[in-house]
């Protein structure tokens, strides 16, 4: 489990810079920036309820799958890495997001 830490204000499953989801997928398949990654679990707020009843509590800990293949921390399209951030604030769809710790090979 990864600790996230994710700044997606926008997004329905971010509760106080936590995710509710319990997992997530970064997405970002040719990626060799970080802007050219998202985080492909976004949801805009109020689009669907979802929120925090998806999971019982918000957590800093979270499964975190990934198409991102140039990243380091990419491991069987898994991440390996013990923090990372997803940056977008009040971001309106997936594409206004991204893994701000992605680090090309």
């Amino acid at each position: 489990m990864t600790l996230l830490d994710c700044a997606v204000t926008g997004c329905a499953y971010n509760e106080d810079r936590c995710c509710c989801k319990g997992n997530i997928k970064v997405e970002g398949s040719e990626a060799v920036h970080q802007n050219e990654t998202c985080c492909g679990s976004f949801v805009e707020r109020g689009e669907k309820s979802c929120g925090c009843n998806v999971k019982e509590h918000e957590s800093k800990k979270i499964a975190v799958a990934c198409e991102a293949c140039n990243c380091t921390f990419n491991e069987n399209k898994k991440c390996s890495a013990n923090h990372i951030g997803i940056a977008g604030g009040n971001a309106c769809s997936c594409g206004e997001t991204e893994c701000a710790s992605f680090c090309c090979k």
